[in-house]
């Protein structure tokens, strides 16, 4: 009685160890939604560094960093970030991103900087705001997507919408000139919207079934008249399919872009940044 027990038992747990095996693998070969995808979250940037620079009436752009120069925060944790992706075919796909990074700084000069034909003298306390807005619009073509693998080249469009504002005060004592409290000391803004066309190539690799690597680099570069242009950006992520519809996922973005506008006339300024960012957000696929 006890030997046909433990074979009875022995039969049904190899059974139920053979169910949920099967169902493991139906899991595992069901097809994942992919059409459309919509993804957003938290964009966390560190090591930020951009050195800028308006131009005087005669052209000439004095160059300023702003970290070292005007006490700009290299770190902004109130960056967020949102992507889609719709994919006609397994070969093509239209995507689009916006994020957007703003930076501000005080600092009280120790040497005199002339910006915008305005000199900050030392001692005057100034106040900075750099923005940069990126909108990116891109095509994907995969030249190979089959079971595990995806390789494709981009082709795309980026906005960048890059603002720069300054003000400052100046407080002194014991001179004609002094008066209580701040005395002005100018004030200075500008911004531009550049579009930036890129290339690029990206790969995205199956390590499990719902464990998914991706990875994508773009690049530009432009010279013409009035305008000088380089961009790259590197973006490395995990992303974990939790349900059908729903992933987790992370990455690490590397940005760096340099933008001359008009460099030889009065109305000309320049902007050279790079940062990098860790992305962590969730998606949603149809």
């Amino acid at each position: 009685m006890q030997r046909a027990f433990q074979r009875w038992f022995t039969l049904c747990l190899m059974l139920g160890i053979a169910s949920i095996a099967q169902a493991e693998e139906a899991q595992s070969d069901e097809a994942l939604p992919n059409r459309w995808m919509i993804r957003g979250g938290w964009n966390y940037v560190f090591s930020a560094d951009t050195v800028f620079g308006i131009n005087s009436d005669n052209g000439v752009t004095g160059s300023v960093d702003f970290t070292r120069l005007l006490g700009g925060k290299e770190v902004d944790t109130s960056s967020w970030r949102i992507e889609s992706l719709y994919r006609f075919n397994p070969q093509h796909s239209l995507g689009f991103s916006y994020y957007d990074v703003d930076r501000k700084g005080t600092r009280t000069l120790s040497q005199d900087i002339t910006i915008d034909n305005i000199t900050y003298k030392a001692g005057a306390n100034v106040q900075s705001d750099i923005g940069i807005a990126l909108y990116r619009l891109f095509y994907n073509y995969s030249f190979y997507h089959k079971d595990k693998a995806e390789l494709g080249l981009s082709a795309g469009l980026y906005f960048a919408d890059i603002s720069i504002a300054l003000n400052g005060t100046l407080t002194c004592t014991g001179g004609p000139a002094c008066t209580p409290g701040g005395n002005p000391v100018g004030g200075s803004s500008s911004s531009l919207v550049a579009p930036l066309p890129s290339v690029g190539f990206l790969v995205n690799y199956d390590i499990l079934p719902r464990l998914q690597a991706q990875g994508r680099m773009d690049w530009f570069y432009l010279d013409v008249p009035k305008f000088q242009g380089s961009m790259t950006e590197m973006y490395l992520g995990l992303e974990y399919r939790l349900f059908k519809h729903f992933s987790l996922g992370t990455a690490f973005d590397r940005f760096n872009v340099s933008v001359d506008y008009t460099p030889k006339e009065s109305s000309g300024w320049q902007v050279i940044n790079d940062w990098n960012s860790l992305y962590f957000y969730g998606a949603l696929y149809f």
